[in-house]
């Protein structure tokens, strides 16, 4: 069996990578990120670039390490494929956003389940496939559809590539690799779908057949080059963040707004026994906090994490182990992980009881928009993340968003005026001041926040809102 070269330094690793090159870089947020072949990379000055990757980013804050958002803003790369090609903060255009603005930079914005399964196709040598993801929005215009049993469905492409930079937890001298939890991510199809594959390793490569060949996650017959990261390399910065107290609404407090925290609890406490449940960046992924863990509700992110809990206390964290937000959380007795284009794959076979995201606006016709703020002419930049994905074939969308706008502009509609992630399925929408059902296309309040009134909110809603007859103050139990 051919045998890797295994190199003596990071920079020796990417020595002669060309200019011109289609670059593969897994990772999501910072875990399983390939940093120190990137700074290798930064410093050997390849340019040219078209980057594939989970998100675009911007420069490293550490002067030490570099990542694609400093090759980006070098002027490096000439083309982005991503899933986050915008700013966390749509308000403040980045550097990166701003290159795409002025031509210098292209960007491919692609849903995130997508962007694995075009990797993973590429990896597998399938040319094309259809998706039901991003149906009926700005991401599918100009691309070929077709019908299947009675569903739409939209053909995308694979990718493949010239290079893809590894991070993996183990290896051999044979090359093979071994992740660890949710550093696996998009690496194990990564490294399938490139023609060179270069890894940076954690632990001390170990002799071929030392590794238990059932426990392997990627041959070796894929890798070209290993490079130990120690001593010359970086492993990682671990940084738990502390679990909030479940908050308590006093009965008959003053009026007040819910606070975040207060919104996931709303959201944790529907969440039925026994479900699977995605829940998105932002509000919705502090709701696991308020799950009784014998409810054996099974949490998935869609970094490949299957079957986690609430968020890890202070210094109680794993940096391998985290959700869709990158917050370090606990895992259940009976979790798994796997790889990120097997993650979406269970998102799109339909086994999600519920999704539940953050939204820009949402529309009584069960749309809404969580991607964009501008409805100007589309410029392939925007955060959809896995968001076209999840909600493709839900059981049921919840929605977790402040009702207004810092103007005092409602953004619960009778239609959304924002590019929509999805035209319909929303069920459930959580807001600072109410929670609301949409059925049968209209609102419905079901709950109000401490001392708002049904009228105060219809005047606060840009949609006719129909009132149950069993409307309650919201009320959060503590676990």
């Amino acid at each position: 069996m051919p045998r890797p070269t295994i190199c003596a330094t990071l920079d020796e690793a990417v020595a002669d990578i060309p200019d011109g090159i289609t670059l593969l870089i897994p990772g999501f947020g910072a875990t399983g990120m390939p940093w120190n072949l990137l700074t290798a990379l930064y410093h050997q000055g390849a340019k040219g670039i078209t980057a594939v990757s989970n998100g675009v980013g911007t420069a490293s804050a550490d002067g030490k390490m570099k990542g694609l958002g400093d090759l980006v803003e070098s002027g490096r790369v000439k083309k982005v494929i991503a899933s986050f090609t915008a700013s966390t903060h749509p308000s403040r255009l980045s550097k990166p956003e701003q290159m795409v603005k002025d031509g210098t930079l292209i960007a491919e914005l692609v849903p995130q389940g997508t962007l694995a399964e075009r990797i993973r196709a590429g990896g597998a040598g399938v040319p094309a496939f259809y998706t039901p993801a991003g149906v009926g929005t700005l991401l599918a215009e100009g691309k070929e559809h077709r019908d299947f049993d009675g569903e739409t469905y939209v053909l995308e492409e694979a990718i493949f590539a010239d290079y893809a930079l590894i991070r993996a937890w183990k290896a051999d001298t044979a090359g093979n690799l071994v992740f660890r939890h949710a550093g696996r991510n998009y690496n194990p199809i990564a490294a399938m779908a490139a023609q060179h594959v270069i890894v940076e390793v954690e632990e001390p490569i170990v002799e071929a057949g030392e590794l238990d060949p059932d426990q392997i996650h990627t041959s070796g017959i894929y890798v070209e080059r290993l490079v130990q990261i120690l001593p010359h390399g970086v492993l990682r910065v671990a940084r738990a963040e502390p679990a909030p107290s479940p908050p308590s609404i006093p009965p008959g407090e003053d009026k007040r707004k819910l606070t975040r925290q207060e919104m996931a609890a709303v959201i944790g406490q529907r969440i039925q026994p026994g479900w699977i449940a995605n829940l998105g960046i932002g509000i919705p992924t502090f709701a696991s906090n308020y799950v009784d863990p014998n409810d054996h509700v099974t949490f998935t992110s869609e970094n490949g994490v299957i079957g986690y809990s609430r968020l890890a206390e202070a210094g109680q964290g794993d940096p391998d182990i985290v959700n869709a937000g990158g917050q370090q959380v606990t895992i259940v007795p009976g979790a798994s992980f796997v790889h990120h284009a097997d993650s979406f794959a269970l998102v799109r076979s339909g086994r999600l009881d519920v999704t539940v995201l953050g939204a820009y606006e949402a529309a009584a016709d069960g749309s809404f928009a969580n991607w964009r703020l501008s409805d100007a002419p589309f410029d392939n930049l925007g955060g959809i993340g896995g968001a076209m994905d999840l909600v493709a074939r839900a059981k049921q969308i919840w929605l977790a968003m402040e009702h207004t706008t810092r103007e005092g502009v409602p953004r619960l509609l009778e239609h959304t005026t924002l590019p929509v992630t999805s035209p319909r399925g929303v069920t459930l929408i959580v807001t600072d001041i109410a929670v609301i059902s949409v059925k049968g296309g209209r609102f419905l309040l079901e709950e109000h926040a401490p001392g708002y009134t049904a009228a105060e909110i219809a005047s606060l809603t840009g949609a006719p809102l129909d009132v149950s007859p069993n409307l309650r103050e919201v009320s959060v139990k503590a676990l």
